[in-house]
C-alpha cells in the first residue's frame, strides 16, 4: 500500500475506532494483537511502559506537584527522593513540606528562611539525633568508678561532677578526663552541691553539712529536720535553705 493510501486508510480506521464503545475497542485491540507477529508485539511492549508509567512530577506544573507532595509524610518523601534525580530535585525544592516536617518535630520555624535545602537538612539531622537517642548512641558515655556502694546524689557544674554515695563518701570528678579530683569521707548523701573550696551535703540522717575539699574536714553541721532525709537545699549570700521529706 502506498504511503498516501495508507495514511488515508489509517485516518478512516481511527475515526471508526474512536466511535466504538470501550468494550468494542478492547475487542478490536485483542483481535489486532492476535494478528501481530513478534516485531509488532515487541514494539507494543516497548511503548506500553512509556504510556502507562508517566512521571507526573515531570508533567505537572511545579506548584501542583508541591501541593500533592504536601499530603505525604516526611519518611515517604525521603523514600520518593530515591526514585530519580528529578524526583529528588522537585521534592527537595518544596520549602513548605520540610518546614512543616520540622514544625511537627517541635521546632520553632523562622518562616523568613525560604531555603528548602536548609529545612530538609534540619529535618534529617533531627531524625538522626532521635534515632541515636533511641539506640542510646546520641552521646558518648563513660563510667566513673570509685564508689563502693550506691550513688544517691549528683551535681554537675562547669565540667565537674560531684557524687554522694551510700559508702559514706563524696567525690568530685573531672568529666572530661574521668579522673577523681577530690574524695572525702562524709555521711550518706541524698543531695550535694559544691564550689571550688567546699562541699555541702544533705543526708538521710536529716542533717546538712559543709566540708572542705582540701582537708576533708567538716566545717559546719546543721540539724533540725525530722523527715526521711534532706534531699534539696540552696544557699544565698548568708544562709542555707534545706528541704526534707
Amino acid at each position: 500500500m502506498e504511503r498516501k493510501d495508507f495514511e488515508t486508510w489509517l485516518d478512516n480506521i481511527s475515526v471508526t475506532f474512536l466511535s466504538l464503545t470501550d468494550l468494542q475497542k478492547n475487542e478490536t485491540l485483542d483481535h489486532l494483537i492476535s494478528l501481530s507477529g513478534a516485531v509488532q508485539l515487541r514494539h507494543l511492549s516497548n511503548n506500553l511502559e512509556t504510556l502507562l508509567k508517566r512521571d507526573f512530577l515531570k508533567l505537572l506544573p511545579l506548584e501542583l506537584s508541591f501541593y500533592l507532595l504536601k499530603w505525604l509524610d516526611p519518611q515517604t518523601l525521603l523514600t520518593c527522593c530515591l526514585v530519580s534525580k528529578q524526583w529528588n530535585k522537585v521534592i527537595s525544592a518544596c520549602t513548605e513540606v520540610w518546614q512543616t516536617a520540622c514544625k511537627n518535630l517541635g521546632w520553632q520555624i523562622d518562616d523568613s528562611v525560604q531555603d528548602s535545602l536548609h529545612w530538609k537538612k534540619v529535618y534529617l539531622k533531627a531524625i538522626l539525633r532521635m534515632k541515636q537517642l533511641e539506640d542510646h548512641e546520641a552521646f558518648e558515655t563513660s563510667s566513673l568508678i570509685g564508689h563502693s556502694a550506691r550513688v544517691y546524689a549528683l551535681y554537675y557544674k562547669d565540667g565537674l561532677l560531684c557524687t554522694g554515695s551510700d559508702d559514706l563518701s563524696a567525690k568530685l570528678w573531672d568529666v572530661s578526663t574521668g579522673q577523681c579530683v577530690y574524695g572525702i569521707q562524709t555521711h550518706t548523701s541524698a543531695a550535694v552541691k559544691f564550689d571550688e573550696q567546699k562541699l555541702v551535703t544533705g543526708s538521710f540522717d536529716n542533717t546538712v553539712a559543709c566540708w572542705e575539699w582540701s582537708s576533708g574536714a567538716r566545717t559546719q553541721h546543721f540539724r533540725g529536720h525530722t523527715g526521711a532525709g534532706v534531699f534539696s537545699f540552696f544557699k544565698n549570700l548568708y544562709s542555707y535553705f534545706s528541704h526534707a521529706l
